[in-house]
């Protein structure tokens, strides 16, 4: 029985601790809950005394606003690929780097009839149409296909402290290898530009060429007298003036000289070379609609032998250049250079050893130059385009030079082509070209191609 009511009086014990920590709870409960109902109260009488206004619009900042978006620059469905500098659309970003990169890929199919033989058959070259007299004047009617100008392009780009840093890769398949697609470097070079000035260095188009004023042919040749070369180079262009989108710059470059002249038989010892790089100079007003450009040629030519025999002379050329847009759409360039030992630099006679030559008395001559053309682009809906294009160019050289009688004296060149962008990134055109070319025996010969072109743009 003790131990009975020892075990109840345990049992009371721990009911009663067990009650007085449930009042204690209860008693913390009805504070929290006296707490809430204050708070409610107050944002009632908050929301009372309030007076009643229209729903706010949310707030952006001017940072954070989306800007307007704007069109891109129009450009033809005929033009080159990859001919002007790219814009920011299109890049991605590599990581945490800091750097962008934009690829480019453009695969291209040309199929080409021609009225004659051509010399280079899957370029339009006037200088290679034979005349008469030569072999395989006024032959039959061929054909051709060709995926040359099909491009692999990589743009690095990355904002740094002293302006934006580019590094540009692209090549082309017009390479002099054996096979259907010879690789052809045509462009590696790193360029620094800010608001003062750009400075460019490796390989890449020369600074005398104006590739803006490059008509819109499907054709990859393009004009016979247009000035047109590739080759290491470091290239200065300083900002001399701005007046709001429009500025005034100083292109100045020294560039790799490679000499082409004529070294007859006779002479087949002597080899050439130059003491200096070329040097270009020129002035160029860049506006919004239009450019014009005033560039300057100085090269050094010689030859020298085995028991160090020299000849030399002096090469120079100078350009004007320009375009503009006519309409909304339409467009017009044009380009007219002379000089002396600028042969090397004229798209149609490039190579064939015409910057110099030598007369009976051993003395080596810088060999005249001329040439001038345009180009106009017409928009007849906004993806259906036509552009037409006209060369005329001509070498000078003295009477007694040592030259062989079969190098064209001037040659002629004209097209007109028809383009439709039928997507963003695809295109496909028909192109017309003629051609004649005159030797120095005043023998004549011409041709004609009509080509069509498809043309796949990756990143464009």
């Amino acid at each position: 029985m003790h131990a009975q009511s020892s075990e109840t009086a345990e049992l009371k014990a721990q009911l009663e601790q067990v009650r007085a920590q449930m009042q204690a709870q209860q008693q913390v409960m009805q504070k929290m809950q006296s707490r809430l109902d204050e708070l409610e109260a107050k944002e009632k009488a908050q929301a009372a005394a309030k007076p009643a206004a229209a729903p706010a619009a949310p707030l952006v900042s001017a940072a954070s606003a989306p800007a307007p978006s704007t069109p891109p620059p129009y450009r033809p469905p005929s033009a080159m690929a990859g001919a002007s500098e790219p814009l920011p659309e299109g890049y991605v970003r590599l990581g945490d780097t800091g750097n962008l990169l934009k690829v480019d890929l453009v695969a291209q199919l040309d199929a080409m009839v021609d009225s004659t033989y051509m010399g280079a058959p899957d370029l339009f070259v006037p200088s290679s149409i034979p005349v008469r007299g030569q072999p395989f004047y006024d032959s039959g009617r061929r054909s051709e296909m060709s995926a040359k100008q099909s491009i692999f392009r990589m743009d690095y780009r990355r904002e740094t402290d002293y302006g934006t840093l580019k590094v540009v890769y692209k090549n082309n398949f017009f390479g002099s290898g054996t096979g259907d697609m010879p690789y052809n470097l045509q462009a590696f070079y790193g360029e620094l530009e800010n608001d003062h000035y750009s400075l460019l260095a490796g390989y890449n188009i020369s600074a005398f060429t104006d590739i803006d004023v490059f008509p819109n042919t499907l054709d990859y040749e393009g004009p016979n007298s247009f000035t047109f070369k590739y080759g290491p180079q470091i290239r200065f262009s300083p900002v001399l003036y701005r007046s709001g989108e429009s500025v005034l710059t100083l292109p100045m470059s020294l560039e790799k000289p490679n000499a082409d002249i004529t070294v007859p038989t006779v002479l087949a010892q002597f080899q050439t070379y130059s003491r200096r790089p070329d040097i270009t100079l020129g002035l160029r007003w860049q506006a919004p609609d239009w450019h014009i450009q005033w560039a300057n040629l100085f090269r050094d030519l010689r030859v020298e032998n085995a028991e160090a025999r020299t000849r030399s002379t002096s090469g120079y050329a100078s350009q004007l250049t320009a375009t503009t847009k006519l309409f909304e759409h339409d467009s017009v360039q044009g380009w007219v250079s002379y000089g002396k030992g600028y042969a090397n630099f004229l798209q149609d006679i490039s190579g064939l050893g015409l910057d110099a030559a030598f007369t009976p008395e051993g003395d080596l001559r810088a060999i005249r130059a001329r040439g001038y053309g345009a180009g106009y682009t017409h928009a007849w809906l906004e993806n259906l385009t036509s552009s037409m294009s006209y060369g005329y160019l001509r070498i000078s050289p003295q009477s007694d030079m040592l030259i062989d009688s079969t190098m064209p004296k001037s040659t002629k060149f004209a097209s007109l082509n028809l383009a439709w962008q039928f997507s963003e990134r695809a295109m496909f055109g028909v192109e017309y070209l003629w051609g004649q070319n005159i030797d120095l025996t005043d023998a004549r010969g011409q041709g004609q191609r009509l080509q069509t072109t498809f043309r796949y743009d990756l990143n464009p």
